[in-house]
């Protein structure tokens, strides 16, 4: 080959190279953008026969510096850290609501006790056993709103729930569109990093939401599923996860996959923000729901049955001061229409007479079998569950915290590797144009010997 068309084999490699460059410094600011190189190889003689240096250069592809070991080391922190947010999010409107005063049950209880004891001093007065009535209301309404920001919380964990759902479905299909791009571009020997770079985007979408793995397939196509091993996405096949409410309970649902027509129950910890989800409902806010519930009906249950021991001021039997669904206790708690004279303090009847009341008294001490907490009395039910709940807060906290930071880690190390760097780009600018014009000048001075040869017939 001769030397002018060696040169021009160097021309074409570094003008492939300053495209590559100018790709990169193009997309200095693009999210997810890998950084690319070309790559060479010398071409060597066609012949062989004499002292050929050989044919010039060629590039023999478009290198996407990227590092699958690293992608997923991101993938997962990603992972754990949207699990950790979610349910420190979740944590955090728990311990907010009750740490508030509006919501304290043993506030309520103290208040309701305090107002027996103003009674006990003359416990015929119509005013204090008012008071009685008016502070049970209260308490009531306490354990009613408590209940209710739980029940709040419930169904929009549900709703986060349909949501995450319904973006999974639609990554889902997108890698599997993605796919089938990338499998049609590398067929026909084209540069697909762009498009792995869209792939590589959309699975860490997609790994916020739950816990995958991957395995990347001879024909380009990227196999994901579940960390349990459920498949998610087989070259252009997408899955589609469904969310199966609980009969018992709408707002609980239990996840399976449907994958061309198969169904596929997803078992343990799905991971991310979905598993996220389900825990904190499970783990969390439903044994706080029953343990409110208890508190309820134990309180309840304890102040009628000693009411109905006694008599009230027109000498009738003791009628229940409290009322509640057995449902769900807690926000059905209610105080029946009782008047003051219906109040059965005395147990003969005799208005001076308040040993019933002091029963009444005697409850704030009175344990009760509470789940989770042993044998203990409303109120100290009610603190230890704050007091539980301010300890899982800080737990939370630290995870979470803990898993940002080795998030974080992965993603630098994946960018040091991956991202473009403006000062590299630059040096390689300076590179191959300068390799550009060397090429020029040896065209030039092959030119020159070929006039010079000319010049001597």
């Amino acid at each position: 080959m001769s030397i002018i068309n060696i040169a021009l084999t160097g021309l074409n490699a570094n003008r492939a190279g300053l495209d590559v460059t100018a790709q990169n410094v193009a997309n200095v600011n693009t999210p997810g953008y890998s950084r690319q190189q070309a790559m060479y190889a010398a071409l060597g003689p066609s012949a062989k026969l004499g002292n050929s240096a050989g044919n010039g250069v060629e590039v023999t592809s478009i290198r996407r510096v990227s590092d699958e070991y690293v992608v997923k080391q991101t993938w997962a922190t990603q992972s754990q850290a949207s699990y950790s947010s979610r349910y420190l999010s979740n944590m955090s409107q728990l311990e907010s609501v009750m740490g508030a005063d509006s919501f304290n049950i043993s506030m309520g209880l103290d208040n309701l006790y305090a107002a027996l004891n103003d009674a006990s001093v003359k416990p015929e007065s119509a005013p204090l056993r008012q008071q009685i009535i008016s502070e049970a209301d209260a308490l009531t309404r306490r354990f009613n709103t408590l209940s209710e920001s739980y029940y709040s919380q419930h169904k929009d964990l549900s709703d986060q729930r349909s949501a995450a759902v319904a973006l999974s479905n639609s990554l889902l299909q997108n890698i599997a569109d993605v796919n089938d791009r990338i499998v049609e571009m590398s067929a026909t020997s084209g540069n697909p990093s762009h498009l792995l770079d869209e792939r590589d985007a959309l699975v860490g979408q997609l790994s916020e939401l739950m816990s995958i793995k991957s395995n990347k397939q001879p024909d380009g196509s990227l196999q994901v599923t579940l960390a349990s091993g459920q498949p998610l996405v087989l070259g252009d096949q997408a899955a589609q996860l469904k969310a199966v409410p609980d009969p018992a309970d709408p707002y609980l649902a239990d996840m399976e996959i449907d994958f061309v027509g198969q169904r596929f129950p997803i078992k343990g910890d799905i991971g991310g923000e979905l598993g996220a989800i389900s825990d904190y409902q499970v783990d969390t806010l439903l044994p706080f729901r029953q343990t409110l519930d208890e508190m309820a009906v134990a309180m309840a249950d304890a102040f009628n049955n000693t009411l109905a021991t006694g008599q009230d001021l027109n000498g009738n039997p003791g009628q229940p001061l409290f009322a509640y669904d057995p449902a769900s206790p807690s926000s059905s708690l209610k105080i029946n229409p009782l008047k003051a004279d219906d109040l059965a303090f005395s147990s003969d009847g005799t208005p001076g007479n308040s040993d019933v009341l002091t029963s009444l008294i005697g409850l704030s001490n009175q344990t009760f079998a509470i789940t989770g907490y042993g044998n203990v009395s409303v109120s100290d039910a009610f603190t230890s569950m704050v007091g539980d709940t301010a300890i899982k807060a800080r737990q939370v906290t630290s995870d979470s915290n803990a898993a940002d930071k080795l998030n974080s880690e992965a993603i630098a190390v994946k960018e040091n590797l991956s991202s473009v760097n403006s000062d590299e780009e630059a040096a390689n600018l300076m590179v191959f144009a300068n390799a550009y014009q060397a090429n020029m000048k040896v065209i030039s001075t092959a030119n020159n010997l070929f006039d010079t040869v000319l010049a001597m017939f």
